[in-house]
């Protein structure tokens, strides 16, 4: 009779690690539910269910574990497969999915504004600031390759940073205006309003009159 297998032990690499994004987690729960400037290492230990000293045994200070905060937001953005659409899809199509998701996987989500809440609330802290500067442009990158990919007829556009520029400006502001929720006509998460649709159209039509 087989005897059952006996789950092995985590290294502490692993429980280090595990500790680590658990911490994360928590902060970035805690940003969510507060504000920035209330969050400080006892609060996210209290909510983590850790001392203050456990917390700071891994993250040093407040700036470093919002630098890795910052990272696993950004990373989670890179690591979005789901973005792109198929390219045998019409222009039209494709912009229309590729609108519609990249509103609900990233500017539509509680974390883009966490992200945006940290980055805001860092601007004193050059450390901060470098490192938002790395990882922005690593994912930049990768958005660039992305897009063009997906819309091959804009690749050789002689205005296509600009237009890259365009699309994703609009689709950060109108993300940034969930910072605002007393506003007239807020967008509801996941229901994208009529100027994602415009900025789809806009897309589709660059595609379409493209030589």
């Amino acid at each position: 009779m087989n005897q059952p297998a006996i789950p092995s032990r985590r290294s502490q690499a692993q429980r280090s690690a595990a500790t680590r994004q658990h911490l994360i987690d928590t902060a970035i729960d805690v940003i969510e539910r507060r504000s920035l400037e209330d969050v400080s290492i006892h609060e996210i230990a209290r909510s983590a269910g850790m001392t203050s000293g456990a917390v700071q045994h891994h993250f040093e200070s407040k700036a470093v574990l919002m630098m890795n905060i910052l990272s696993a937001l950004l990373h989670a953005q890179m690591d979005a497969g789901a973005l792109w659409p198929a390219a045998d899809l019409s222009a039209r199509e494709r912009a229309t999915r590729f609108v519609d998701t990249a509103w609900g996987l990233i500017y539509a989500q509680p974390r883009f504004i966490v992200a945006w809440n940290i980055y805001l609330g860092s601007r004193s802290q050059p450390e901060i600031l470098q490192h938002v500067a790395s990882l922005r442009a690593q994912l930049g990158q990768q958005l660039e390759a992305g897009f063009f990919d997906a819309f091959p007829e804009l690749a050789a556009a002689p205005d296509r940073q600009a237009f890259l520029g365009l699309v994703f400006s609009a689709l950060r502001g109108l993300g940034l205006l969930q910072l605002f929720p007393a506003a007239a006509q807020p967008l509801p998460l996941g229901q994208p309003g009529a100027q994602l649709a415009c900025l789809a159209d806009l897309i589709a039509a660059r595609c379409e009159n493209a030589p």
